[in-house]
């Protein structure tokens, strides 16, 4: 009979095994890829938890707005798409949401939450395109004081005229002996 294989021997093995799926796939798993996947999964049970009734509440439309406008941001975040894909999979999912509420027993689809679902898309798609063109704007800026820098003329020192080393002794000979 062979032992029960321990926790700790499970993990790593498990985190052993991440690691070469990461390593082999190039999953690049860092901080600010999963951190607003991170956020919506904790927004989303958060919410799914607290406001699980089914019913309309007047909270209910920023939900919808924070919500798909963080699924905007870990779409784009995570996978590195184009924003223009990362917007239309958030919207598609909030109309397919509503679709499937339409649907369902007990539930009811609203334009209004697709309104609401659409802006929060929007707004984030605004803030990054925002926040793409400051910095461009902030890199430009500084490539062209580097350039003005780099193209701006340069103080070359002129050197003092060489004299002959034979002149002035012989220049201050004669002078002295005019004398």
């Amino acid at each position: 009979m062979s032992p029960k294989p321990s926790l700790p021997g499970i993990l790593s093995r498990l985190a052993a095994a991440l690691r070469e799926t990461v390593e082999r796939h190039y999953l690049d798993l860092s901080f600010s890829r999963v951190a607003p996947l991170a956020l919506l999964l904790a927004y989303g049970i958060a919410v799914g938890l607290v406001f699980n009734t089914g019913i309309d509440h007047p909270w209910d439309k920023l939900q919808h707005l924070v919500f798909f406008g963080l699924l905007t941001l870990a779409v784009h975040a995570f996978f590195c798409c184009r924003l223009r894909i990362s917007a239309g999979i958030a919207s598609l999912a909030g109309i397919g949401g509503e679709a499937i509420q339409a649907l369902t027993p007990h539930h009811h689809a609203s334009l209004g939450d697709v309104a609401a679902n659409t802006v929060g898309v929007a707004l984030v798609v605004a803030a990054i395109v925002l926040i793409r063109s400051e910095t461009r704007a902030a890199l430009a800026e500084k490539a062209i004081e580097g350039d003005a820098f780099l193209s701006s003329p340069v103080p070359v020192p002129v050197p003092a005229p060489l004299s002959a080393p034979g002149r002035d002794q012989v220049s201050a000979s004669s002078d002295s002996s005019s004398a």
